[in-house]
């Protein structure tokens, strides 16, 4: 471990006594070695969805209003219990609040079996799910379900941006719409009253300490749109600290996608520009320490260049206008949320498609949502807590 430390500390000092910003010192190509898709009409049970869409109309290749609930509109996503299994966050939204009222807040299993050099089918099958639900009366807000029994959550109500899972076993979830902190259990039932986030600004991703004390917070400065300050949530003392520095965004309309630590200072995030397609440019995975005044940045993997040599995308069911399949293969996706350590030196991202509006890798069919697996060309300091089986 302390020789992983010593190596990325090395290339950052390189990185800093060079005189190079985060976008300046290129890092090593990061490479694709395993990749799994969910088409954009997967379903599961449930009411149907999408009724303030247009009725009958098909919006991208979709047919619209969904028979049952959509899997899609990933916003993060956790180690799931079992091996070959992730927990997905899904922010419940057809594109906007107004349309999202029968769009219920989930948390799915999902079982994904990689596409790779040459095993797997790159299937991703939801197992199970927890509907996000007030039915203990714990918030205050002015709920879609309000008057209902169980009193589900929809994306009209809430738009979750982060997960993640306490020492307890319940899961904190960072909402973007208010923001504020939520707090559910293992059935998905909120558990307290929201903690309000506000004196910070847009939320931007929320990781955990590796021993389970704390959630760190990203937030887009108030003052700054191209700041993005980090706060400490004691999970016992339910108190907010904020930390010295703050991250700087290449430009002010750039946002960190995906976030998450990776020891007891370090983080790793996804910094991208809102753009889709062709107009794609800046999608980068960086590392830096949260705790640090100023924070630097290293630059661990470029979305939109990874290696393919063994042809993983290739194989994969791409449309037949698909972009960014082929041995230089890229993530052209407007949203790409999802971030989480497999191992020390493999990322899993995965992109928010934005069910059915989302053309990334199509001009003309909806985005699937894609996971993929992404080795990189240095090991990070992974705290063996992040790999821990879940008790």
């Amino acid at each position: 471990m302390l020789t992983r430390r010593l190596l990325v500390a090395c290339i950052v000092a390189a990185a800093l006594m060079g005189g190079l910003s985060g976008v300046a010192a290129q890092s090593q190509p990061a490479t694709l070695v395993g990749r799994a898709v969910m088409p954009a009409n997967t379903l599961t049970d449930g009411p149907s969805a999408g009724a303030a869409l247009a009725k009958g109309a098909t919006i991208n290749g979709v047919q619209v209003p969904f028979d049952s609930q959509p899997v899609g509109s990933v916003s993060a996503c956790l180690p799931g219990e079992y091996p070959g299994t992730w927990l997905i966050l899904t922010d419940g939204r057809f594109d906007t609040a107004r349309n999202s009222a029968d769009f219920l807040l989930r948390i799915y299993t999902v079982d994904l079996n990689w596409q790779r050099a040459t095993t797997g089918s790159g299937q991703v099958t939801p197992l199970d799910w927890k509907t996000l639900n007030d039915r203990n009366r714990r918030l205050t807000a002015n709920l879609i379900n309000a008057n209902s029994r169980t009193r589900d959550l929809t994306g009209a109500d809430f738009t979750p941006r982060a997960i993640q899972r306490d020492n307890n076993g319940a899961f904190w979830i960072a909402d973007e719409k208010t923001p504020a902190l939520i707090r559910v259990d293992g059935l998905g039932r909120v558990l307290e009253p929201a903690i309000s986030l506000q004196e910070a600004g847009a939320l931007q991703g929320m990781g955990i300490l590796p021993d389970g004390s704390a959630l760190v917070i990203a937030q887009k400065s108030a003052n700054n749109r191209r700041q993005v300050v980090f706060r400490l949530f004691d999970l016992t003392t339910r108190t907010l600290t904020n930390l010295p520095g703050f991250y700087t965004l290449e430009r002010e309309t750039f946002f960190l996608g995906g976030f998450t630590m990776i020891n007891n200072d370090e983080a790793v995030a996804i910094e991208q520009d809102g753009a889709q397609g062709s107009r794609a440019d800046f999608k980068r995975v960086f590392l830096f320490n949260v705790r640090a005044n100023p924070i630097g940045k290293t630059p661990i993997a470029d979305l939109m260049q990874l290696d393919d040599p063994s042809g993983i995308s290739t194989r994969g069911a791409n449309p037949p206008d698909a972009l960014g399949i082929g041995a230089v293969f890229t993530f052209p996706f407007s949203a790409i949320t999802a971030l989480a350590p497999i191992d020390e030196q493999t990322l899993l991202l995965a992109n928010n498609n934005r069910i059915p509006f989302g053309l990334g890798r199509s001009a003309t069919q909806a985005d699937a949502t894609e996971f993929i697996a992404v080795r990189l060309a240095q090991p990070l300091a992974l705290d063996p807590a992040f790999l821990r089986p879940l008790r």
